[in-house]
Order: C-alpha cells, then structure tokens, then sequence
C-alpha cells in the first residue's frame, strides 16, 4: 500500500484523476499542521489538501494506527465512509462535499475541498452567529434519516444498508466511550477535587446509569435509519448560510433523533460556557446566550417539520395517512435525542479529550462553573425528558437549572 505523503501525492493524484493538471503550482497541507480552528478534531486519519489553480481537492487515508495516537483502526471504515457520503451526497448535496473516487488499493478516497468553510465549533468560541446553523442542521439529519429509512427504501434496499453499515468496530469506540467507558472509569481531576467528587455521583448514581442503558439498547437495536453518528460542531463546516458536514467514518444504521441529540449536547455546552465566559459587555453575553437557545430550538422545529414533509410526499403508501405512527416517531425522538444529549455531554465535559467548547474560558474558576452548570443540565434533562412535548420544554429546563444554580451561588457568596 502506498502511503501518502506531501512528496508524492501529486503524482499519485496526476496517476488516478483524469484532468488533473500537474503543471500548475499547487499547495498541500496536512490536517495536524494548522491549528484546532483550521483542522478541527482530525486526530485519527492522515488527510491532505491539494489546491491549485484550478481544483481543490481533499484526499483522506486511513491507516490501522490512528495518526496521534496508538489506537487500532479497522481500516475498512474508510470504504464505508466513502459509500455513506456518495449516499449523503445523493439526498442532501447540499450539505454534502462532493465525493469524488475511492482507491481500495490503497484505502483512501477523494473529495471536494470545502475548507474554505469554518470549523462551526472554533467559531462559536469566539461567539460568531451563523443565523441558519439550526435549521440547516435539522433539515440535514431529518432528510438523510428519512431517506434512508424503510418508510421510503424498498424492502431489499433497507436490509441491505443495515448489513452493510454495520460498523461493529467503530461503532465500539463510541459505545465504549459514550456508555461504558467513561462511566465506569476514574477520569483525570482537571479542576480540583471539589469538581471531581461532584462529577463522579453520576458514575455512582444507578438511576442515571440505568437511563444510560435504556439509550445503549436503543443505540444497539434501533436500525431505523443511516445516521452520522459523530455529528458534532466539529464536523461541521459553515460559512453564512452554507454548510457541509464532514467525518462519516463512525455512520451506521442507528436509531432516529441520535444525530439532532448529539448535536443539542454541543450546543449546550456552549450555552453554559458562554455562560461564563469573557465577552466585552453583559448585553453580548446575554444576545449570544439566546441565540444559542434559539439555534437548539430551530434545529428541533425543522427536524421534525422536515421528516414530516418527507413523510407526506415520499412515504410507501402503505404509511401515507398512518399519522398515528409518524407521530409515535417523533415522540420518542424528543425523548431519546434529549437523552442523547445528557449523554454526549457529560461524556465530554468529564473526558480527558480536549473539549474546547470549555477549555476556551482561560480563568479556571470560570471553567469550573461552566462545567458543573453544563453537568447539572445533563441531569435534569435526563430524567425530565420523558415529560417534553416540545423542545420548548427542553429550552425551559436549561433556563431553570441555570437560574437555580445561579441562585445558590449568590447565596453561598452571601454567606462566606
């Protein structure tokens, strides 16, 4: 197997892309040598930019040895990575970089550079509003699960994407790490033992593990459709009202409402970090706290309003007016995808992974805060879910706990 290298990818791409014109000057850049807000969270694959003249492309390798740590890597997720965007690429093109050959050979594959887009995490660090994020968001995750789902494939076709997105090993990473793992296991005190004590009750706590198992079941069995998997604002790459999603390789046939639920969990920890991060005045802090707010509340509206749509137009006749089953649908992706969110979120928040939704807040007490509100949201969310109708009464909770926490620390201030 050939593995690339800035040294001779040009001949490699000149080799295997008819067209490509080796004669222009080009420049290659690796994801690793830029910052955390140019190449976002690349830490497992070797991944190239070629730009020249007149194409940009983006080549992606996938070795057995992950590229930053000594983790194994099954090597075929790069072939499956490949089969899910030319399938993402077919329904929602534009939210798709555009796939372009695959190598078996040599286990890569190309395709569109969109690295003109922004990394949508980096930018919310630094409190950039992107007003389209949540519906683009929604209308995304509702299209490819809809499309990909028995309410539209035919018979044959759906059964064929459940054996051939199993994922067994990758989709063990992240049961392990979301489910498992990280509840079971002492994770690094980052900011005292105060902190540490706290955050270690919901690995002690059964109610909230046995949540925790009501979801890994769901995680494990529901092959409602193909979904992302990893969707975090990591992958997600925005400019304005443009967006393109990035990093199949974890995608599977999962359980409706995962994705919009792993995306809620990002947006949260942004809410409580801009909680109490600087900003240049408190009325900033308070704009930017509701957009958030208002980003989760769009991406929920426009899932649901979205599947729905598709449901109407594009559903086996047989589920046309069956709006008692849509509706079934809908309710248990408001309850699970909020568990989700709890979930991701407190993986994250505890994680030795840099979590730079938090770690962009310099002063530790600060981050302290932010991360014990953050924690305290995933709990009253997991088990206040079963009682939401609506996002609005997941948007409800965060501003309750927020207001009650805020409270007790005004007292506790008073009081020492």
């Amino acid at each position: 197997m050939l593995i690339i290298s800035k040294e001779n990818i040009i001949p490699y791409m000149k080799d295997h892309l008819p067209g490509f014109d080796d004669t222009l000057p080009a420049e290659i850049t690796c994801v690793g040598e830029g910052t955390p807000e140019e190449d976002g969270d690349g830490y497992v694959n070797h991944i190239f930019r070629v730009r020249t003249g007149k194409d940009s492309y983006v080549l992606k390798q996938g070795l057995e040895e992950a590229r930053v740590s000594k983790l194994t890597m099954e090597l075929s997720r790069i072939r499956l990575e490949y089969d899910c965007m030319r399938i993402r690429f077919s329904i929602t093109p534009e939210y798709t970089p555009a796939p372009v050959f695959y190598d078996a050979e040599n286990n890569l594959f190309v395709m569109e550079n969109v690295s003109d887009l922004k990394v949508a995490r980096f930018q919310f660090n630094k409190n950039v509003r992107f007003d389209d994020y949540g519906r683009m968001c929604g209308e995304c995750a509702a299209k490819n699960e809809f499309y990909t789902s028995e309410y539209y494939l035919d018979r044959d076709r759906y059964r064929d994407l459940i054996c051939r997105f199993m994922n067994t090993r990758m989709r063990k990473i992240m049961e392990d790490g979301m489910f498992l793992d990280r509840f079971g296991e002492p994770f690094e005190d980052r900011f005292g033992e105060g902190f540490l004590e706290f955050a270690q009750l919901f690995s002690r706590d059964s109610r909230y593990v046995s949540e925790l198992f009501k979801l890994r079941r769901s995680y494990m069995s529901h092959t409602d459709a193909l979904i992302h998997a990893d969707y975090h604002t990591s992958n997600v790459l925005v400019s304005g009202d443009v967006m393109k999603v990035i990093d199949l390789e974890f995608a599977f046939m999962g359980p409706f409402g995962y994705d919009i639920g792993y995306m809620a969990g990002n947006l949260i920890s942004q809410y409580c970090a801009a909680c109490f991060k600087a900003f240049p005045d408190e009325g900033e802090r308070k704009e930017y706290k509701a957009y958030l707010l208002a980003t989760i509340k769009s991406m929920y509206y426009t899932y649901f309003l979205t599947f729905t749509d598709c449901w109407n137009e594009d559903c086996k006749t047989r589920y046309r007016n069956q709006n008692g089953l849509r509706r079934s649908i809908m309710d248990e992706v408001m309850v699970d995808s909020v568990g989700y969110a709890s979930m991701v979120n407190w993986f994250r928040t505890v994680s030795t992974i840099p979590y730079p939704d938090f770690d962009v807040i310099d002063d530790r007490n600060a981050r302290q805060e932010a991360e014990t509100l953050s924690l305290l949201i995933d709990w009253q969310i997991m088990f206040q879910r079963y009682s939401y109708d609506s996002v609005d009464d997941l948007i409800d909770t965060i501003l309750y706990v927020e207001k009650e926490y805020c409270r007790i620390r005004k007292e506790n201030r008073s009081q020492n």
